[in-house]
């Protein structure tokens, strides 16, 4: 299972040799915000193997664009694969795709492009259909808010949370020695998840997949 705020909160605890997470509100928001900084340090490095998803919704006919409203996902971070009824659609440039709406798309056929969050098909989609449009992307994470709230790292590398937030603690109370290692570990941790998420790539190079992501 996915490790919770809560969970993490408590392992830093741990590693500052408090019997239990602290009550304080000011010290509780401090730490919340240096397991934040050590999440959002690590998810933005890469799109990870482990925010893949998949979804569908229903196309409109002749609807020109897609936002939450319509279906497409508010975790999507960038898509992978997009099909139609089964029919593989390929990216196409903003710029090329802005330029062409009012001709309207000449000389295209199954595109799409992203703009402001929102999925523009190449020309429309001809007819509606229910679940007809499937994606395949990568999902952004959320700020850690709630005691309950998870992480979308996995649980043998969410250490790499805690070794982060634990540095920052303990740097600010003057503890140089003990910072360096946390980002020490910090760092090993980096390059297990980094070898990981390399020949996850590599698997799916050899196997002829050449897909990329395309960035909203």
């Amino acid at each position: 299972m996915a490790k919770t705020l809560l969970q993490l909160q408590t392992s830093l605890a741990y590693r500052m040799m408090e019997d239990s997470v602290p009550s304080g509100t000011g010290e509780l928001a401090r730490r919340k915000s240096f397991i934040n900084d050590a999440y959002r340090s690590i998810m933005r490095e890469h799109y990870w193997w482990f925010t893949e998803a998949t979804d569908t919704f229903n196309s409109v006919a002749a609807q020109a664009s897609y936002t939450t409203a319509d279906g497409v996902p508010a975790d999507l971070r960038a898509i992978l694969e997009l099909r139609v009824s089964g029919t593989l659609y390929n990216p196409i440039s903003q710029d090329r795709g802005m330029a062409s709406i009012s001709t309207p798309y000449n000389g295209y056929s199954q595109s799409y492009f992203v703009f402001a969050g929102s999925i523009y098909f190449v020309p429309p989609i001809a007819s509606s259909g229910t679940d007809a449009i499937a994606i395949k992307y990568y999902k952004t994470h959320t700020e850690l808010s709630a005691n309950t709230d998870t992480i979308l790292i996995p649980d043998i590398y969410s250490d790499a949370i805690v070794a982060f937030a634990y540095a920052r603690t303990i740097g600010g109370e003057g503890e140089r020695g003990s910072s360096g290692d946390g980002f020490a570990e910090y760092s090993e941790i980096m390059k297990n998840m980094r070898e990981e998420q390399n020949k996850y790539l590599f698997a799916i190079k050899s196997s002829g997949n050449t897909l990329e992501a395309e960035y909203p």
